[in-house]
C-alpha cells in the first residue's frame, strides 16, 4: 500500500512539474528601456504635529524607528512638499522657523544619498482670488532653497516641484496653465539670481491624470519651457481595474511619449482610488472602513493599506510604470501622521504606518502595514542608476514583471494580482546564470518577518539559469522577487 501511494505521489509531482504555465515571462537583455533609473520612494512631508489636542513632538525613539524602517526600504527618491509661509514670521523670511522636523528628514536623505524632490504646495505663492503671483513669497521660496542647499548643505535636494497638481480645480492655480507657466518662469529667474539653477532642477508639470487627455500639458512644457523643465512628472490615482487590466500602461505611455528626448519623467505621486464602476464594491468597503475608524478622513483615505492586496496592486502599477520608460515612482504616502483632512484629527490614511499611534491614534496604528514589505522589495533592489531591460509576459494579464540590473547584480520581480494560484515560467536566451540569489515571496501566508520591520528571504543561495527556464508557482495576490543584490 505504501509503495502504491509513493508511486501515485511521484506521478502527481512529475505531472505538476510538466504542467504548462499560466504565463511565460521572457527577458531580453539586448533591449534597454531605461539606462539610468532614479529610484523609488515615498512622499515624506513635515508632520502636522497638532491634531486638535495640543502639539506633539516626535520622540528620539520614534525618529530612530522611522530611520530604521527607511533603512530597510532604502528609498532612492523622496518627495517633500512644504508651504513657504511656514518659514515666515510676520511676513519676514525666517528659515529656522520651519526646520523642526524638516531638518531631521533632510539629514536622513543627505546621509543616505537619497535624491530629494523638494517643493511648495503653492498656496502662499499665488494670490489665489486674483490669479496672480505673490512676488514677495515667490522670492522667499527661492531664498528657502538657497538656505537649504547653500547654507545648510543639503545637496540631496536635486529637484524643485513648484505648485502641486496645477491642472486641478483644487490647486492654487485652479487649472490655469498660463498662471502656472508664469510662476515657473518667475521662480526660475529667482533661483537663477541666487546661482541655484545648476544645482537644483525644476520639475513639471506635476499634473494629476486619469486618462490621456491631459498630455497637452507636457507638450506645452516641451514647446515653451524645454530650457527650464529638467525633470517631467505626473501624478496618478488609478482604479484597481484600470491597473490590473493593463490599461494603465496605455494611459501613462501617452505622457512618456510627449517628453523631449534626453529628459526623464517620473511618477511624482501614485496611489489607488476606486473611481471605476467595476471597482464599486471596493469603494463601498473602503468607505465603510473609513466610517468605522475614528481618526480616518472619510473623503481622502485608502483603507486597503491594511490589506496584502494593496501591496500587489502597487507593484502592478509600478511594473507598468517602469516598463513604460518612467525613471522613478513616489508613493503617496509614508506616514498617516503627515496630513489631516476635514478636521485636525481626521487623518488621510494612506501610509505604511502612523508614527503617533502609541501617542494618540492607537498603538496598533504604529505597526508596519503589509504593503510596506512589497514596496520595500521593489525599492531597495532597484538602486539609483539601475538599468531596466525589456520583459514580455504572454497569456495572462494578471501577471506582470520587471528586471533591473546594476553593476552585474539583478532583480527579477513578478506579481500575480489574481485571486488564483498561477504557474509562471521565466526564460531568457541572453541572461547570464545568476548565483547566490535570494527569493522573497510576498503574500498573506508566506512573509518571513523579523522584529519590527525586517523581511527575510524565503529561500537563499539559489541559482537561476533562465536559458533552461525557471518554472514556479505563485500564490494568489503575490509578489515574488529574485535578486543577487546584497
Amino acid at each position: 500500500m505504501k509503495k502504491l501511494l509513493f508511486l501515485l505521489l511521484s506521478v502527481f509531482i512529475v505531472s505538476c512539474s510538466h504542467k504548462e504555465p499560466d504565463a511565460i515571462v521572457s527577458i531580453d537583455l539586448d533591449t534597454v528601456i531605461n539606462d539610468s533609473y532614479i529610484g523609488n520612494g515615498a512622499q515624506w512631508d513635515p508632520y502636522q504635529l497638532d491634531y486638535g489636542k495640543g502639539k506633539l513632538k516626535i520622540s528620539d525613539s520614534d525618529w530612530e524607528k522611522l530611520y530604521k524602517r527607511l533603512d530597510f526600504m532604502r528609498p532612492q527618491f523622496i518627495r517633500i512638499m512644504i508651504n513657504t509661509s511656514s518659514f515666515l514670521d510676520n511676513g519676514k523670511f525666517t528659515p529656522e522657523k520651519g526646520m523642526e522636523t524638516l531638518s531631521k528628514m533632510l539629514d536622513y536623505c543627505q546621509s543616505r544619498n537619497v535624491t530629494v524632490m523638494f517643493g511648495d504646495w503653492g498656496w502662499s505663492l499665488l494670490n489665489v482670488r486674483e490669479a496672480t503671483i505673490n512676488e514677495k513669497n515667490m522670492k522667499h521660496a527661492a531664498e528657502l532653497v538657497d538656505y537649504l542647499v547653500n547654507t545648510k548643505g543639503y545637496s540631496c535636494i536635486k529637484y524643485y516641484n513648484l505648485i502641486n497638481e496645477p491642472n486641478g480645480d483644487w490647486s492654487a492655480t485652479n487649472t490655469s496653465y498660463p498662471l502656472w507657466a508664469s510662476s515657473i518662469s518667475q521662480f526660475h529667474k529667482n533661483t537663477g539670481d541666487l546661482g541655484l539653477n545648476e544645482k537644483v532642477g525644476i520639475v513639471g508639470p506635476d499634473i494629476a491624470i486619469w486618462g490621456k487627455d491631459e498630455a497637452w500639458w507636457i507638450d506645452s512644457c516641451a514647446a515653451q519651457m524645454s530650457d527650464i523643465i529638467q525633470l517631467y512628472d505626473i501624478h496618478t490615482y488609478p482604479s484597481k481595474i484600470t491597473v490590473n487590466s493593463g490599461e494603465y500602461a496605455e494611459i501613462i505611455s501617452a505622457y512618456k511619449k510627449s517628453v523631449p528626448e534626453g529628459k526623464k519623467i517620473v511618477m511624482g505621486e501614485i496611489g489607488f482610488k476606486f473611481v471605476e464602476e467595476a471597482d464599486s464594491l471596493y469603494l463601498r468597503e473602503n468607505n465603510r472602513r473609513a466610517k468605522e475608524k475614528k481618526h480616518a478622513s472619510l473623503q481622502d483615505s485608502q483603507m486597503f493599506v491594511y490589506d496584502y492586496m494593496y501591496g500587489t496592486d502597487m507593484a502592478d502599477a509600478l511594473f507598468q510604470t517602469v516598463n513604460s520608460g518612467y525613471s522613478g515612482s513616489v508613493v503617496w504616502m509614508l506616514d498617516d501622521a503627515m496630513h489631516s483632512n476635514e478636521s485636525p484629527d481626521k487623518l488621510k490614511i494612506w501610509g505604511f504606518w502612523n508614527i503617533f499611534g502609541e501617542e494618540q491614534f492607537g498603538a496598533e496604528e504604529e505597526n508596519v502595514r503589509p504593503w510596506y514589505y512589497a514596496w520595500s522589495l521593489v525599492t531597495k533592489y532597484m538602486p539609483s542608476g539601475s538599468k531596466i531591460y525589456k520583459t514580455e509576459v504572454s497569456a495572462d494579464n494578471n501577471i506582470k514583471a520587471i528586471i533591473s540590473e546594476k553593476e552585474g547584480k539583478y532583480m527579477l520581480a513578478i506579481v500575480n494580482v489574481s485571486k488564483e494560484i498561477k504557474g509562471v515560467r521565466l526564460e531568457s536566451s541572453n541572461m547570464p546564470k545568476l548565483t547566490g540569489c535570494k527569493k522573497f515571496i510576498y503574500s498573506d501566508s508566506t512573509l518571513k518577518k523579523e522584529g519590527d520591520h525586517k523581511l527575510l528571504p524565503n529561500e537563499e543561495n539559489l541559482t537561476l539559469t533562465l536559458s533552461k527556464g525557471e518554472q514556479f508557482t505563485m500564490p494568489a495576490e503575490s509578489l515574488i522577487v529574485y535578486t543577487n543584490f546584497e
